[in-house]
């Protein structure tokens, strides 16, 4: 098939193949996922992330490209979970540069925009990883615009660009120690060319699958101009019906039907098909499906007038809300956190909003945004715990840079130690200081188990073992978590320690955990020990020392 451009629906249509293509194989992708430790949600965190800019991509209203990618790039960045979902996010933004001015783009530019993606991402990282899926989306990209200098087929360049990515993504354990001695390819990589092929596959003839699949509707496509003054639907009235009659050919309703509204759905069998769409021209809808048989059930709504409803509630509910609201605070901290126990110590500490997460379901920048909004303070602190959520957490430092700021804690002990020494009513810089101090002083470990066979740091390691790290490095592995955390306490102690804490997990007991601290107290006599109910999914145990 020759392609000589794409415009704003061909980019949404080739970006949700792309979706469609990944969540088909987002388990291989997280089974690949052993940095820093064998966790695997790389697949997962990088579906939710595009499936968000579907999503968003779908409310395009033109067919321009620089609004759909305005869209897609927007939707990318509110759903952007983990470090690989908001490098995703980023090559989206980066694309949409590219292609701010154009109705459409031909092959050269977009290659192009994925050279400008791939350097957006890189940018967004404050420290550069060769061997991920940044290596793999910049080699990408260069053999897209090598082909497309010669090649005017957006098809055969980006197919270029897929062998290339994958050629690149072989030589990763090369780049990356951690990946050669796991035997593994960067997981973001072949995430991203699981992606790649997708779209490919929308583009191309043979993605006929891909018009198969449809989102969650976006929920309308309401905009509000200034404060909700002047209200605009581009399609006022919601139209609903069902066509029964024999052999409907749904690809040919939907055809049909496309060019009068958007929100379509067409759903159904050769006898039974129900229609969802929002038109301006509801008659004309119900005269084109008469030609495939009797309608049935059919519902004609106002949108216009629901809105115009909706808005004034939300404008009473508002001016109750600012009529009761306190004055703002000096400080505020949004935290994220994994078990009910923990969030109980969070809060007790101090933390405002205690956001869930964990390591197969992080937290997006949208998440965290909202947060932030809820806290009534000058100044907000973000406590993401855990390494995978800091970039979605510098997002929003970077949409509200005078009132947010964070804390890189890839722990959600650190989070716990920099809580202890938070002084909401102190100075600003001498709480930071302190807060930044209580991470380098305290030390932390985890116990949990692993999710594929690796070897590493000497550890001969299979699916399932007790594992443990010290400071997100594997450490120790043994037959229990308890005798795990045994050997983090004899590597971790000293002289110096003064303060065990132990959180237990949900899969541990109350008994196990009293006997443990009955073992430990006569270990370490000289050190007072406290164990707490963490609840965290898992993590069986977690360690902080002071």
């Amino acid at each position: 098939m020759t392609l000589l451009s794409i415009n704003g629906k061909d980019l949404v249509r080739s970006i949700k193949a792309g979706c469609v293509n990944l969540e088909r194989n987002r388990d291989k992708v997280d089974m690949l996922n052993v940095f820093p430790v064998p966790d695997g949600d790389t697949g997962t965190n990088m579906y939710l992330t595009i499936l968000s800019a579907v999503k968003e991509g779908e409310k395009a209203s033109e067919n321009s490209i620089k609004f759909a990618a305005k869209k897609i790039s927007m939707g990318a960045l509110m759903g952007a979970r983990g470090n690989s979902g908001v490098i995703m996010s980023q090559i989206f933004r980066g694309m949409a540069k590219v292609f701010e001015n154009k109705d459409a783009a031909d092959a050269a530019e977009l290659a192009l925009a994925f050279k400008s993606g791939a350097q957006t991402a890189y940018e967004a990282v404050m420290k550069p990883v060769e061997g991920t899926i940044l290596t793999v989306v910049r080699e990408m990209a260069k053999a897209c615009e090598y082909q497309a200098k010669s090649d005017g087929n957006v098809i055969s360049v980006l197919r270029e660009g897929l062998r290339r990515g994958y050629l690149t993504l072989e030589k990763t354990p090369a780049m990356l120690p951690i990946l050669r001695e796991a035997g593994v390819v960067d997981a973001g990589g072949q995430g991203f060319l699981f992606f790649l092929e997708g779209m490919i596959a929308g583009l191309s003839q043979d993605g006929q699958e891909a018009e198969e699949w449809k989102p969650a509707p976006a929920g309308g496509n309401l905009i509000l101009d200034g404060n909700t003054d002047y209200i605009s639907l581009n399609f006022q009235y919601c139209t609903e019906l069902l066509i029964k009659g024999e052999g409907i050919d749904i690809r040919s309703v939907k055809n049909k039907l496309e060019p009068l509204g958007d929100s379509m759905l067409v759903v159904g069998e050769p006898d039974l098909v129900k229609v969802h769409i929002h038109s301006n021209h509801p008659g004309r809808v119900l005269e084109n499906c008469l030609q495939w048989g009797e309608l049935l059930d059919i519902k004609i709504n106002n949108m216009l007038e629901e809105v115009h409803e909706h808005i004034q509630n939300w404008e009473i509910q508002e001016k109750e809300k600012n009529e009761n609201e306190a004055p703002l605070k000096k400080m505020g901290v949004v935290a994220v956190s994994l078990g009910e126990g923990l969030d109980e110590v969070l809060v007790s500490l101090g933390v405002d909003i205690v956001v869930p997460g964990g390591q197969t379901m992080n937290p997006s920048t949208e998440d965290l945004l909202k947060a932030c909004t809820q806290v009534q303070a000058e100044k907000i602190f973000i406590l993401p715990n855990n390494g995978n959520v800091v970039m979605a957490a510098e997002q929003v430092a970077r949409m509200l840079p005078d009132q947010v700021l964070v804390f890189p804690t890839k722990s959600i002990l650190q989070g716990i130690s920099a809580m202890i020494n938070y002084e909401p009513e102190g100075e600003l810089s001498e709480v930071i200081d302190n807060m930044r101090e209580a991470l380098v002083n305290s030390r932390y470990a985890e116990v949990t188990y692993a999710v594929r066979d690796i070897n590493i740091n000497g550890l001969e390691i299979q699916t399932g073992d007790n594992i443990g790290l010290i400071e997100g490095a594997i450490s120790a592995q043994g037959d229990t978590p308890e005798a795990v955390v045994e050997d983090l306490l004899r590597q971790m102690v000293g002289e110096e320690t003064q303060l065990i804490n132990i959180f237990y997990g949900e899969g541990i007991s109350g008994e196990q955990a009293d006997n443990m601290k009955i073992k430990l107290a006569e270990i370490y006599g000289g050190c007072e020990i406290d164990f707490a109910y963490g609840g965290q999914p898992f993590y069986s145990y977690l360690i902080l020392m002071e």
